[in-house]
């Protein structure tokens, strides 16, 4: 059972980041145009360190297993970003 729903910020430098996730991302957005921020739930349970990267639209992926986990787009639209995980 989820005991909250917690923030987190993932950088747009094209680099690997790892969080502490518990529990599913429930939401990906946008404020600002260098940081994608994701909701995720969060529980007592413990779990792995997750990596997660963000890449623009158009922007070429690595080869390797990858899984969408959200789109989020910058104030009017200027900007869109994917969250991808890498598997």
């Amino acid at each position: 059972m989820p005991n909250a729903i917690y923030r987190y910020e993932i950088p747009v430098d094209d680099q690997w980041h790892e969080l502490e996730l518990t529990g599913a991302v429930l939401h990906t957005a946008a404020r600002t145009p260098d940081v994608v921020e994701l909701w995720a739930l969060h529980t007592t349970s413990p779990t792995p360190r997750r990596s997660f990267r963000v890449f623009g639209t158009g922007q070429p992926l690595p080869a390797e297993p990858l899984r969408h986990v959200g789109t989020a787009l910058t104030a009017h639209g200027a900007l869109v970003w994917h969250v991808m995980e890498r598997v």
